[in-house]
């Protein structure tokens, strides 16, 4: 079982050392086997609770990726979109391998989210699952394929509610603190008592 315990120190640094757009590892970071990379996923059509549950098992067997911690599920409001089913919500802390970019790691969460039967009809319309990337630790990207830090993560209470459990001193790459201060929408309704497979309930006292 993952607790914040577990948790590496880095993440209270996670930003200290920042990259330009193309969102390679910063040059004093080349000694480094891996970074920290935060995952939020979501889901509103079907059996919500097992696809965010088994899509988080796909993202920790990706090449390159080590689990560090896993979140609580939880339901949420929809964000932006309010006229639709609640969330079910979880968020990944892992290791990301040097050798995968953060646009390998992008295409291989997209690859996933169609394996799941994700459609793009709707910008933030209902969808079977939906992969973000949060943060990369000393990676920034501002382009059309890839922004990052997510420019909404810190808005959205179904990213800041489980980051908090699992990472509570996280940094951003741009140095922003992860707290519950600027959330606008996506809150939290209620905590599932289910627990992801393999895995099992987050416990943040330890």
């Amino acid at each position: 079982m993952f607790t914040s315990n577990d948790v590496p120190d880095s993440i209270k640094s996670a930003s200290s050392e920042n990259t330009t757009a193309n969102s390679t590892p910063a040059e004093s970071h080349d000694d480094r086997s891996s970074r920290l990379a935060v995952i939020a996923l979501g889901s509103n059509v079907g059996d919500t609770i097992d696809y965010v549950r088994s899509a988080a098992l796909a993202v920790a067997d990706l090449p390159g990726v080590s689990l560090v911690a896993l979140s609580s599920l939880y339901q949420s409001e929809p964000a932006h979109v309010t006229d639709q089913d609640v969330f079910t919500n979880a968020v990944m802390l892992i290791e990301l391998a040097d050798f995968i970019s953060a646009l390998e790691l992008l295409h291989n969460l997209q690859a996933i989210e169609l394996d799941f039967g994700r459609e793009r009809h709707e910008h933030w319309g209902p969808r079977t699952l939906d992969l973000d990337i949060i943060d990369i630790a000393g990676e920034l990207s501002d382009t059309d394929e890839l922004r990052i830090p997510h420019p909404y993560a810190l808005k959205r209470d179904f990213v800041v509610t489980p980051m908090m459990e699992i990472a509570p001193d996280y940094l951003l790459a741009d140095g922003t603190a992860v707290s519950r201060d600027l959330v606008e929408y996506g809150f939290v309704i209620s905590t599932s008592e289910e627990t992801m497979p393999g895995f099992g309930r987050v416990s943040s006292d330890g």
